[in-house]
């Protein structure tokens, strides 16, 4: 929620710019990664069906071994582009500096272990006593990344100008209005609400009869 009211009141600021590519680096980070795995998952099940089939000759149609380097090759490509680009975030980040501390909450009995901002950076805003600066959004997102929540801040997909919090990776919006007006853009919006509305009249229908 603070990384939310940092984002929304630090518009069209240079600091703004320069966490929404942190945000995009991760995003980009997180896609490399589904894809790698799912690569995997792909190698290893084709792996396990030539092992459960008997050895058979080897085809005289077999690929040529430049062929399967080449195949192979494709592999590693991702693996290397995630690497660098992980690198290259990592010097990316490694201009803000944190200082490692442990919080404990008497609310809730547990300890935290965090990294805290040292030092100010961009536009500083309080938010209930909290001072919150690019720093620590920064440090907010990359820990929301970790956990596989980084879709939990997210810019409203319509109005693409009100940052929120969503809870679920299939909340888009940030009100009901852009939500039924995204809607309404839709190509089949009006054959939709046409069956919605026939389906309304025939159940109103129904129960005057009843």
């Amino acid at each position: 929620m603070l990384t939310v009211e940092w984002l929304n009141a630090t518009q069209r600021t240079a600091a703004y710019q320069r966490v929404l590519v942190v945000r995009r680096e991760l995003e980009d980070l997180g896609r490399l990664l589904k894809g790698l795995k799912e690569q995997e998952q792909a190698r290893e099940q084709r792996q396990k069906r030539f092992t459960q089939k008997p050895l058979e000759p080897i085809p005289e149609n077999f690929p040529p071994v430049e062929s399967i380097r080449a195949i192979a090759e494709a592999h590693i490509k991702p693996r290397e582009q995630f690497r660098e680009r992980h690198n290259a975030f990592n010097k990316l980040i490694g201009r803000y500096t944190l200082t490692p501390l442990m919080e404990y909450s008497p609310k809730y009995d547990i300890w935290r272990f965090n990294a805290v901002p040292e030092g100010l950076r961009g536009p500083k805003i309080i938010i209930d006593g909290i001072r919150v600066d690019e720093s620590t959004v920064v440090a907010a997102l990359c820990r929301l990344a970790a956990r596989r929540e980084l879709y939990k801040v997210r810019l409203c997909e319509l109005c693409r100008e009100c940052w929120r919090v969503s809870e679920r990776e299939m909340d888009k919006f940030c009100s009901q209005k852009c939500r039924e007006a995204f809607y309404a853009q839709s190509s089949d919006f009006r054959d939709r609400k046409a069956k919605n509305q026939q389906k309304y009249r025939e159940n109103m229908k129904s129960r005057k009869w009843e």
